[in-house]
């Protein structure tokens, strides 16, 4: 029996009885979005000296650790209307290191940490203050019930007592009444499936499915070959609303002389229409709508939806120009939630928000370098990819020195005639860090006589 984290292809019902031992073990919000409407991420700093408490401290919270096993678990009940609690943990390298344990076999890229300037970020410098500090790790509580996660946070913080600098970040989703992010557009369509119950509509163009592998790899620190954790990605992106808002409705009037409207031209820019209708196949919303398209089959030239598209940068289907099975592993499993006050989704422009909402961005990976640094670096910020012109990510691309992005646009829908505009960037990044989510037996044995000595 391969183990879970080589698992090539989604989980059926026998594969939860086989590897019953191994979800138990392995975290959740892996393989399945834990789904609650509300979140906080507390980020801890532990103090020198306090490693041995430290170690108390994360060993007393493994056994309430949601694993994936109790997440699905949770899910049957959630049908029946009740709400509970999830908890997960993660660890940073800086993390391991101060509880003593050497980089062994976890990646070069997660032991060097989230680097600014290999990924066109601002300097660290530039970040908000909690993330300009050292981050051991971070503990995510979620619930449908914001007050619920309070009583939960404030029990942690007096068990942490004195032996960690502690910072909060809350989210909470937006509902319109499908889950969306602050410039109004629906969030989380197009996911990997781990589950193949999960996998909704036709697959003949675009199959969703994915394996495990896609996103576990083997816990270095685990008790046996079955645990299993997952590299993770938490990068704060604040969203300016009322400045891209502006922007889009600058690039409708470009675009009027043949009668694109305001949502089209919303459209081109993320490559979905707010509802979530792709642009590559409808000029218009669509009531209902599909996910099983390919850029290659349906807009290979661009022509409906611009190569900067963001859901088409960072997700070609099939328009790499690489083999599509090679392409395909470079995906994510994105795990986020938005942060701030919800956005109306028609409200006055003057009185859009700036500053201080966005996107708390997370993300699952096996391979940090091979899929979120490869699709922020070798896709996002690419101005070539994936043709000589195509223009660096209209969202998330990050420009050289603010410059604006130059980038062309179909005009009309549909014709191979092009209106180039001058489109900046509206998301900032305002800190972050590479974790990884370790498997519930490696906690569990943090105080054993065989754990590593502590270094501080």
């Amino acid at each position: 029996m391969l183990p879970l984290s080589q698992l090539a292809r989604p989980l059926v019902g026998p594969d939860f009885g086989t590897y019953g031992a191994a979800l138990s073990n392995l975290q959740g919000n892996i393989l399945k979005s834990h789904g609650r409407k509300a979140a906080v991420h507390v980020f801890l700093t532990f103090h020198k000296g306090a490693g041995a408490k430290a170690k108390s401290f994360l060993f007393g919270l493994a056994p309430k650790l949601t694993s994936a096993a109790e997440q699905r678990a949770q899910k049957r009940r959630h049908r029946q209307g009740s709400s509970e609690l999830f908890t997960a943990l993660y660890l940073s390298a800086k993390g391991y290191e101060y509880l003593g344990y050497p980089q062994g076999n976890f990646s070069k890229v997660f032991w060097k940490g989230m680097r600014a300037a290999k990924l066109g970020d601002p300097s660290p410098e530039q970040w908000e203050p909690p993330y300009q500090r050292v981050l051991h790790a971070m503990v995510l509580f979620a619930h449908d019930e914001r007050t619920e996660i309070e009583r939960h946070v404030q029990q942690l913080l007096a068990k942490l007592g004195d032996i960690a600098d502690v910072a909060l970040e809350p989210g909470q989703t937006i509902n319109e009444p499908k889950v969306v992010e602050h410039f109004g557009y629906r969030d989380g369509i197009s996911q990997p499936v781990f589950y193949k119950r999960d996998v909704k509509g036709t697959t003949q163009n675009w199959d969703p499915r994915a394996g495990p592998n896609l996103v576990l790899t083997q816990d270095p620190y685990g008790l046996s070959a079955d645990d299993c954790g997952t590299y993770f990605v938490f990068r704060k992106l604040e969203q300016n609303v009322r400045g891209f808002r502006q922007h889009t409705l600058e690039l409708a009037a470009r675009l009027q002389a043949n009668g694109a409207g305001l949502e089209l031209a919303g459209a081109m820019v993320i490559g979905r229409f707010p509802n979530g209708t792709p642009v590559a196949l409808h000029e218009q919303p669509q009531r209902k709508f599909g996910n099983d398209f390919r850029y290659s089959r349906s807009d290979p030239n661009g022509n409906r939806c611009p190569f900067s598209a963001h859901i088409r940068k960072i997700n070609p289907r099939g328009g790499s120009g690489t083999p599509l099975s090679k392409e395909r592993m470079h995906r994510i499993a994105r795990r986020g939630i938005t942060y701030g006050d919800p956005t109306p989704p028609h409200g006055d422009l003057n009185t859009l928000p700036a500053t201080g909402v966005g996107l708390l961005f997370q993300c699952c990976q096996a391979d940090l370098a091979n899929q979120f640094e490869f699709l922020q670096r070798q896709w996002a910020n690419n101005a070539k990819f994936p043709s000589p012109k195509s223009g660096k990510d209209s969202v998330i691309g990050q420009p050289a020195n603010g410059a604006v992005r130059r980038l062309h646009f179909p005009d009309p829908w549909g014709k191979s005639s092009r209106a180039p505009f001058g489109f900046q960037s509206f998301i900032s990044m305002k800190g972050g860090e590479y974790f990884f989510a370790p498997s519930i037996p490696f906690l569990r044995s943090l105080i054993l006589p065989s754990s590593p000595r502590e270094r501080n």
